[in-house]
């Protein structure tokens, strides 16, 4: 059996790549994988904030096309990347297990590390509006300015100075430790009820043809359960919230055992009003669980509002 695997072409996404290979070769020793890159406009845009490029699903679609167009049985992204709803005869359909799903803070070895120790007027970098808004919830003095590029090259701007101190996922740090650990920085995480993160993140995903059943069958059993009950909830919350990568709004799933909690938050662009929901749920009925949480929170982000004008 051969597969051909489309992905972006960092360093991150080749990692990924070989993450599901990885997860499909263990219940499928024989197969064999060419691996397409694609260039997207998301990686050849790096002058500007992703919200100010217009595209939705920046780094999924034009992966994508390459299993609309015939040219790839299997598209790689990182979960938090897809939108929630992706191109018409398109699925996901494997998710990997869960890497931690934390936002970190990142900074050079010599200076404060947590976010609450950071200095007044502390240069942040970041360009999700999800994590500016809820770090001004948090700490309305420190600066926040856009930063672009994959995850070692943002690490290098940070390290000539740039920067003070730039959040990223955590998830990216953990598969690029092994390039990134003579590197004189360190990381704090940055808990889910201050930051909630991007739905998704620190999950894998692969997605394929809806026609094509064995590939979905092969990826269903390949699949992490616990991450794919997780993924689920958490892309039905993203449907029913409306938001996509422009919209300050996070949601995680976490799988217990014998139920699933979901923490979503919600905030203003300058951090200056932010609600916060915790719900619990079976685990049969994920994407229930998901529903409910994003019905919650926009109820009580109205409700705030209103209170807020009165």
């Amino acid at each position: 059996m051969r597969i051909r695997i489309a992905t972006r072409g960092s360093r991150l996404s080749l990692i990924q790549t070989e993450i599901i290979m990885n997860m499909i070769r263990r219940v499928e020793p024989n197969v064999q994988f060419d691996v397409i890159i694609v260039k997207t406009t998301g990686d050849i845009v790096q002058d500007k904030p992703l919200y100010a490029i217009g595209v939705k699903g920046i780094f999924e679609k034009e992966v994508n096309l390459a299993l609309l167009k015939n040219e790839a049985d299997i598209a790689v992204h990182s979960l938090k990347d897809l939108p929630s709803e992706i191109s018409p005869g398109l699925v996901v359909a494997g998710f990997s297990p869960r890497d931690p799903p934390f936002d970190v803070l990142v900074v050079r070895d010599d200076y404060p590390g947590d976010l609450t120790a950071l200095p007044n007027g502390a240069r942040v970098g970041t360009s999700s509006v999800r994590r500016r808004a809820f770090l001004l919830s948090v700490r309305r003095d420190i600066s926040i300015s856009v930063i672009r590029g994959n995850v070692d090259t943002r690490i290098n701007k940070l390290i000539r100075g740039d920067y003070d101190a730039i959040v990223i996922a955590e998830a990216g740090l953990v598969r690029l430790m092994s390039d990134l650990k003579s590197l004189h920085i360190k990381y704090t995480r940055i808990p889910l009820d201050l930051l909630p993160p991007a739905p998704g993140q620190g999950i894998i995903a692969a997605v394929v043809r809806e026609k094509d059943t064995d590939l979905i069958d092969l990826l269903n059993r390949a699949s992490d359960p616990r991450a794919r009950a997780e993924a689920l909830a958490e892309r039905a919350f993203l449907r029913t919230i409306g938001g996509g990568c422009h919209v300050p709004v996070g949601g995680i799933a976490i799988y217990g055992e014998d139920h699933m909690e979901f923490i979503a938050g919600m905030a203003d662009l300058d951090g200056g009003r932010k609600v916060l929901v915790k719900l619990s749920g079976s685990q049969s009925n994920p994407e229930e669980l998901g529903i409910n949480a994003a019905r919650e929170l926009l109820k009580r982000w109205n409700e705030d509002k209103t209170h807020s004008n009165t």
